[in-house]
């Protein structure tokens, strides 16, 4: 759906844009339903002005009744969720007048975007998705005209996230996932390196590597780039890239496949957010290491007990042909604390564990450094993505000994924890003295029902908060 976005000042002349409209929209908050219908017609109607719900009233135009929940001044949660469930309500509409519910308009953009995402690329009957012209009634401020913009640019790369992650496996292959990036680089002006197969091996990455013997794929390495003017701190993104996940040779049972063209998740998520920093005036400069693989059982994948070489050198006895995420974040960590930055973020869907612990709408947070995992839960909260942090108990650390190597990647035997272990994995690949961050997001990754601004599918987790920590300006309180 392709939506224009225009403010209209809702006073003067300019107010005919309600005349001009298909539908107006008009916020209702619950238990205050507007004073022009009476109360026993929309207690027949079902409508309380619950967060989300849409009353479509007839008329020239339609009145379209939009429930923002019991706040006098409902949060971004509420209006990004409102917005939503609008968006998916008013599909059809060419022309819509909006009467905002708070004059913070980013979430009210971003929620409708987001919520009227529909992924239809391989649907042969797919009808094409109507243009729209949003006119939102409010003054003309910068305040509004910025807010229009960040949750326009915003949005789009969230979507552009969840459109990798909504890809077949067959599609997006390693190379593809490259060459789609270095697209997006030389669009928004990121500089871009892509490491073929033999540079990835003169780089040492055993790691990735190893997993990606299983492929008949090559893999493929992406190093992205954003410097502003002026900048005084440099923040290294790490985003897992298992294009399919069939779990090597300790093959997944079929049930668990359909999800695995979703493990590039962070991959997805890390390129979302390094596309949108140039539109948002990011003061930090930013460099993302993209890992990129199969994990396939087809030409001469990893066996169980093989030993790999990391890029620091350090040897990893496999125990789990399925627990590849952390090998091939493993190297990628090492070359972004090669460089020195003054902090490391990861993101991968990485755990099954950590989807039980939290479900499917907060994302697991651990790491070393409790300054940065206060601004990542900040940013996560401003963004509408919650991060819940896990510990990383020191006495855990002796469960990754291996007998015959440095570590194992993977505990047999144990049932409890694993998200903790697999954090503890990764930690041991960066330098003490860098803070680092790690994100689980495989419970969050992807949806399964249309869920506020999340509608079934890929969910693109990740994008908001990751660009809302690197621009730091949480905008107006809602």
């Amino acid at each position: 759906m392709s939506v224009t976005w225009v403010l209209r000042p809702d006073t003067g002349p300019e107010a005919e844009a309600e005349a001009e409209a298909e539908a107006v929209v008009r916020p209702v908050r619950a238990g205050e339903p507007p004073a022009d219908l009476p109360a026993a017609y929309l207690a027949g109607t079902g409508f309380s002005g619950e967060v989300g719900q849409v009353l479509q009233l007839p008329g020239a135009p339609v009145t379209v009744l939009l429930g923002v929940g019991p706040r006098a001044r409902p949060d971004r949660d509420a209006i990004r969720a409102a917005a939503a469930g609008l968006a998916r309500a008013t599909s059809a509409y060419r022309r819509l007048a909006v009467h905002p519910p708070s004059p913070d308009l980013r979430p009210l953009v971003e929620g409708y975007l987001l919520g009227g995402y529909r992924f239809t690329r391989y649907r042969s009957g797919a009808a094409a998705p109507t243009d729209q012209l949003v006119e939102v009634l409010a003054p003309e401020t910068p305040d509004a005209a910025r807010g229009l913009f960040e949750g326009r640019r915003l949005a789009e790369a969230v979507l552009l996230a969840r459109d990798l992650v909504n890809e077949p496996g067959e599609a997006l292959t390693p190379p593809a996932f490259a060459e789609h990036a270095a697209r997006i680089a030389a669009g928004t002006g990121l500089d871009c390196e892509v490491w073929d197969g033999p540079r990835i091996a003169d780089e040492r990455l055993g790691g990735l590597l190893g997993v990606s013997r299983g492929s008949l794929v090559p893999p493929r390495l992406v190093k992205l780039g954003y410097r502003p003017k002026r900048w005084t701190e440099r923040i290294a993104l790490v985003g897992k890239g298992v294009t399919f996940d069939a779990g090597g040779l300790s093959l997944k049972p079929n049930a668990h496949l359909a999800g695995m063209k979703a493990d590039m998740a962070g991959a997805a998520a890390v390129l979302g957010a390094m596309s949108v920093l140039g539109a948002l005036d990011c003061p930090v400069a930013v460099d993302a290491w993209l890992p990129l693989t199969e994990n396939m059982p087809n030409a001469d994948p990893i066996r169980v007990g093989d030993v790999l070489v990391m890029r620091d050198g350090t040897t990893v006895e496999i125990c789990h042909a399925d627990a590849e995420g952390r090998l091939i974040m493993a190297d990628a960590l090492v070359l972004a604390a090669e460089t020195g930055p003054q902090a490391i973020i990861d993101i991968a869907t990485l755990t099954d564990a950590a989807a039980i612990a939290l479900g499917r709408r907060v994302a697991a947070l651990m790491g070393t450094d409790d300054t940065l995992i206060e601004r990542l839960r900040a940013a996560g909260a401003r963004a509408g993505e919650p991060l819940w942090p896990l510990p990383l108990p020191d006495a855990y650390r002796p469960q990754l000994r291996s007998r015959i190597a440095d570590l194992v990647n993977y505990t047999l035997g144990t049932r409890h924890g694993t998200a903790l272990l697999a954090g503890h994995f990764l930690r041991e690949f960066v330098p003490p003295h860098i803070p680092w961050a790690h994100l689980d997001i495989q419970g969050t990754a992807l949806s399964d029902t249309d869920d506020a601004e999340w509608p079934a599918g890929a969910t693109g987790f990740g994008v908001r908060t990751l660009a809302e920590l690197l621009t730091a300006r949480p905008g107006p309180t809602a």
